[in-house]
């Protein structure tokens, strides 16, 4: 067992910990350790430091923060007793494709609010993600998720969020055929209509001063502005807890991930298989 003592606990990128694992955490962190399961090798096993000391923040990803919120409260020492949190906070419009997701815009609205007002707005990254074009099977009409667009970028900007993280949804194999099961089928638009698509949202965007960055997807860079994301970004959490952390890429990511290296503690199946199960999702395994 390879012992891994990392300095960024990302958690996770594989499952929405926060809405559903808090327990789990919590007595990993209360046991100072996890043990990871290697995703591509389910021999490889690795023992992540949680020590405080070894920990310089955890980076929190979600859909829902109600759980962790609540958890938070009752275990304010244990959690204060990192240096940092910061937060991935995904909102998206509502759609068939989220059928899990039973939360409204506006209670997550106020779970924002609520870490900002604990927080800070800088350890908090908005995220719309992904944008996905479908259509139902035997229709042509092609729908989208981006409905409430305005609506949720006018709730964020209302709260001080100054910057949006975006991508279209990556079709891996396993993502259409997933969906096909489901009765969808997934949209990959052209890039000249990916931009016009950008544009209006763009212009959306700029009405509640909000910049766009984007998250692997390198041919989008540059209209109108749209910079590289950088979600777990070293430079912006080495300011919050006021150290100098090592600018150093994350390799283990995809080749266009703008992220810096950090140590993801989730799974994907067993007790990790994430409930929200949502239509587009590349992490779950589940087809219906």
């Amino acid at each position: 067992m390879n012992i891994v003592e990392p300095s960024i606990i990302s958690c996770s990128r594989r499952t929405d910990i926060p809405a559903f694992l808090m327990d789990w955490i919590i007595e990993r962190i209360k046991a100072k350790h996890v043990d990871v399961v290697n995703p591509f090798n389910r021999k490889q096993i690795s023992r992540v430091s949680l020590e405080p000391k070894m920990v310089r923040c955890f980076v929190w990803w979600s859909k829902n923060f109600k759980e962790w919120i609540k958890q938070y409260l009752e275990n304010k020492a244990l959690f204060q007793s990192y240096k940092g949190h910061f937060f991935q906070f995904t909102i998206n419009s509502p759609s068939e494709l989220e059928k899990n997701l039973n939360v409204s815009i506006g209670e997550r609205f106020h779970q924002l609010e609520w870490l900002i007002n604990e927080f800070g707005v800088s350890n908090i990254n908005y995220r719309y993600d992904p944008i996905i074009f479908y259509k139902r099977m035997g229709s042509t009409k092609i729908q989208n998720n981006l409905d409430e667009f305005e609506y949720i970028i006018k709730g964020v900007s209302n709260l001080g969020i100054k910057n949006l993280i975006f991508s279209f949804a990556t079709l891996y194999p396993k993502v259409k055929n997933r969906m096909k099961a489901r009765g969808y089928i997934p949209v990959d638009l052209p890039l000249q209509e990916k931009r016009e698509i950008l544009l209006r949202l763009i212009k959306i965007c700029n009405d509640y001063d909000i910049q766009m960055n984007a998250c692997c997807q390198p041919e989008l860079l540059g209209i109108e502005g749209i910079e590289q994301a950088h979600c777990i970004d070293a430079k912006k959490i080495g300011g919050i807890i006021n150290e100098k952390i090592p600018i150093i890429r994350d390799t283990g990511q995809r080749k266009d991930c703008g992220c810096f290296k950090s140590k993801d503690i989730g799974g994907y199946s067993g007790i990790f298989r994430c409930k929200h199960n949502c239509g587009y999702c590349y992490a779950s395994p589940a087809k219906s």
